[in-house]
């Protein structure tokens, strides 16, 4: 933790507040909604199949966001779609615990719009952040910015972890409920949206960003990836971009599906504990600071498209324990693998595709990929929810851990097929 925040200091006011609002967010998004919400919907009488619908259709909406989100961030304001963002995640927050007191006939509706509000703003934020992130830093510090941003998400899905293991238990006991009650869960999320309160009005302090100069895309220092000299959309710029996004669309799926159904899978087939499920996820998102934190140093050693295959097969192969062993020491190891690799296959990949196109080309890859990511989640929520309710929670594991596997092969053979022309790019260039 030391570490961590020293090397925090390295950066300006802009990059600073940027990474604040980013544990705001994912203290709430990524710690306290992941662990709680599908149990909250499990205490609701809701069952696995409406349960992958609402994630579905959140993700669905995180997805469809994307690439809007980055053409409007490109032509209008990066920093203004972070704005705009972080209000929209307030809205969907904000309302989303209030179910329970409206009729019962729109609940259903209720649940699946606001969650898709909130994960439509998470897009437009994160699509957005990730130019603006690598604008506010020098050149040449965009793998450590980003691995810092890894980083501070899985530290704050930490405390977000760890927060929604106890803090309903909390709420329990003050209330003389059991955790069979949606109450504590309810008030968990009403109490958090709090933190979207301060997230909302710290990101209003950020003021707009000069771009650097676009003549170089500065973000793959480590490859031989081609090195971009004009903002100028050819067939080639459109299908590398289309190609990207192919390939995080399948690598993402491994870990989509463990985020998921971790916690449907620990509460209905292995019967543990809110307090239990909290805490392995507060161990696996603490697991990501120190791997994040290493990826720049593996990228520099090993280069970076050799970290993006091998973390990605690693993750497959931690999916591995959950799908075939069926006790809950098997399903934590697997979780704190996927969570600990996918820090690093995130960062090394994002870096590695802004690199690809110029400055102005960065905020549409991004949010191409995110699209992508986005149809990724909502493909295994929707997916999952009717493979359990047809077979087993090891088919749906193996399923995802395939698809990562296929993504890693199309990134592969792209890069293997491609390489003799980025090396001749290289040299006319020199």
């Amino acid at each position: 933790m030391r570490r961590l925040g020293n090397t925090l200091q390295a950066y300006n006011r802009q990059a600073k507040t940027f990474f604040l609002v980013v544990i705001a967010l994912g203290f709430t998004i990524d710690g306290i909604y992941t662990v709680l919400l599908n149990l909250y919907l499990l205490r609701l009488g809701y069952g696995t199949e409406f349960i992958g619908l609402v994630n579905a259709v959140g993700l669905l909406s995180f997805a469809l966001t994307s690439l809007p989100a980055g053409i409007i961030g490109s032509r209008l304001s990066t920093t203004l779609l972070l704005k705009i963002g972080a209000l929209v995640i307030l809205i969907g927050g904000g309302a989303l615990p209030l179910v329970e007191s409206v009729p019962a006939n729109i609940q259903d509706i209720w649940l699946v719009v606001f969650y898709g509000i909130l994960l439509g703003g998470f897009s437009l934020f994160f699509v957005n952040g990730a130019p603006f992130l690598m604008n506010s830093v020098a050149d040449g510090r965009e793998n450590d910015a980003f691995a810092m941003q890894t980083a501070l998400l899985a530290f704050a899905g930490f405390l977000g972890s760890f927060v929604g293991g106890v803090l309903p238990e909390f709420l329990a006991s003050i209330q003389g409920v059991t955790l069979d009650d949606p109450a504590p869960y309810r008030i968990t999320f009403i109490l958090t949206s709090l933190v979207l309160v301060f997230a909302f009005f710290l990101i209003l302090t950020v003021a707009k960003l000069k771009m650097k100069d676009d003549t170089v895309a500065s973000g793959d220092v480590s490859s031989d990836a081609p090195v971009p000299t004009k903002s100028v959309w050819t067939m080639r710029i459109v299908i590398l971009i289309a190609v990207m996004s192919l390939v995080r669309l399948f690598q993402v799926a491994g870990s989509a599906t463990i985020v998921v159904y971790f916690n449907v899978y620990m509460d209905t087939q292995l019967l543990m504990s809110t307090g239990v499920i909290g805490a392995i996820a507060a161990v696996g998102r603490l697991t990501g600071i120190p791997t994040a934190l290493l990826t720049p140093y593996l990228v520099k050693r090993w280069g970076d498209v050799n970290v993006i295959i091998w973390s990605a097969t690693a993750t497959a192969m931690f999916i591995l324990p959950l799908a075939l062993v069926e006790h809950w020491m098997a399903a934590a190891i697997g979780f704190i693998g996927v969570t600990a690799m996918n820090s690093i296959r995130f960062t090394a990949f994002l870096v590695y595709i802004l690199g690809l196109v110029t400055k102005k080309q960065q905020a549409v890859m991004s949010g191409s990929g995110e699209m992508a990511g986005g149809f990724s989640f909502s493909m295994m929520a929707l997916g999952g929810g009717i493979i359990l309710a047809l077979f087993t929670f090891r088919d749906l594991f193996l399923l995802s851990a395939g698809f990562t596997v296929l993504g890693t092969v199309i990134f592969w053979l792209h890069y293997r097929l491609t390489r003799p022309q980025r090396k001749t790019k290289l040299v006319l260039d020199g």
